[in-house]
């Protein structure tokens, strides 16, 4: 019997049949001119992104203009088409490929720039509950709505630091921490039921500027290493330790 696919897609429609994530999951569906109109039409903003890779790669933002126009955030480059009949001709490439359309979560920022969360959730055997043993922030570089890395030259900090230099600091900052928790620990419990192989998962989450925490996707081979870029390496070896369980 062969495995369940690992794709976004998959992934997503796993974690929508939990009705307690149901308010945490981004609108998400199948990219086609249909939905992407059907979304743009209910949310202004959307994401469109291909369901199997990772690290940012082919992430555009579309977003409504006044007068019918729309601008195309792709990268470090920003166009603006003049007509949905300009703006489907651009689409059509990647509705012929394997792409989502995501709700656009107006993520909270640092100096301008938005950011999401990395949670990293571990168990140590299939039968053991699952922890949190780090996470950590990803802020976008300059000009780009991605927050990877690499991709975006950003950079990477604590989580209390963004909670501290961002919009969010007006709130409890112990409540968005264990909403983040609770949200993260649920995304791996219901991903575990299709995935029970899978012992280390990283939760990417965004937070809105109302303090909303987002499940934007879960990672089930979370690059490690940004763990490394934190002052504070404690966490880096928490988690590494827990994966050689």
């Amino acid at each position: 019997m062969s495995r369940l696919s690992t794709s976004k897609w998959t992934k997503y429609k796993v974690m929508r049949k939990a009705a307690n994530l149901l308010p945490y999951l981004p609108r998400t569906e199948w990219l086609s001119q249909r939905s992407l109109w059907r979304m743009l039409d209910h949310y202004d903003q959307v994401i469109i992104k291909p369901t199997g890779s990772y690290g940012g790669h082919g992430v555009i933002r579309i977003k409504k203009l006044d007068h019918g126009t729309y601008q195309v955030h792709n990268g470090p480059r920003k166009k603006t088409y003049e007509d949905e009949t300009a703006l489907n001709a651009y689409i059509q490439t990647y509705s012929k490929k394997t792409y989502l359309v995501q709700q656009r979560i107006p993520l909270a920022t640092v100096n301008g720039r938005p950011f999401d969360l990395r949670v990293m959730v571990q168990r140590s055997s299939r039968k053991a509950p699952w922890q949190v043993t780090g996470k950590l922030a990803k802020v976008a570089g300059k000009g780009f709505i991605v927050t990877n890395v690499r991709r975006s030259s950003g950079k990477v900090v604590s989580v209390e630091h963004v909670l501290k230099h961002s919009a969010l600091k007006s709130m409890p900052q112990a409540k968005l921490l264990g909403q983040m928790n609770k949200v993260a620990l649920a995304s791996a419990k219901q991903l575990a039921s299709s995935y029970p192989w899978v012992r280390t998962m990283g939760i990417d989450m965004g937070m809105d500027q109302d303090g909303n925490v987002w499940v934007i996707e879960a990672n089930f081979v979370p690059m490690l290493e940004l763990f490394l870029k934190l002052k504070d390496k404690s966490m880096f070896y928490r988690i590494k330790s827990f994966s050689k369980k």
